[in-house]
């Protein structure tokens, strides 16, 4: 269980945009990510500094890749990403709403909260996009 709230939400979609990088071919570097986030280099190297020290990635060359840390982070984001929108489209919003408002909190709701709506939806095991959840949540 992490402290998601010990992240703004330029970290926490400058994690999001790490972790759905394919890290496993080539690190992302700088560039793509200040691309991926539409944010100029310098404000992008600012943001992964501030990971850094947060122990959520590591910054070489240029190269940026998720920590063990950072990598429980960003699944932890995605799957409370993923349980907020079902509820949200659960109860009638439309998806593309129910996404955006997802990635607007997704990083500020509680463990316990996130436990408790995943139950009450019977834990489901996609998300409205047919994304798995891999809820390890009782």
């Amino acid at each position: 269980m992490n402290d998601l709230k010990e992240l703004t939400k330029k970290e926490r979609d400058c994690l999001i945009s790490i972790g759905q990088h394919d890290s496993e071919k080539f690190p992302l570097r700088l560039i793509d990510l200040s691309e991926s986030l539409n944010i100029r280099s310098p404000t992008a190297l600012n943001l992964v500094k501030r990971l850094e020290n947060k122990k959520l990635l590591t910054h070489m060359k240029g190269m940026i890749l998720l920590t063990g840390k950072g990598k429980s982070f960003y699944h932890e984001i995605e799957e409370n990403h993923r349980i907020l929108e079902t509820l949200m489209v659960e109860y009638g919003m439309d998806l593309g709403k129910a996404c955006l408002l997802s990635e607007n909190i997704d990083y500020l709701v509680d463990h316990r909260s996130i436990d408790n709506m995943f139950v009450k939806l019977g834990k489901p095991i996609k998300c409205p996009h047919g994304r798995i959840i891999e809820q390890f949540h009782d």
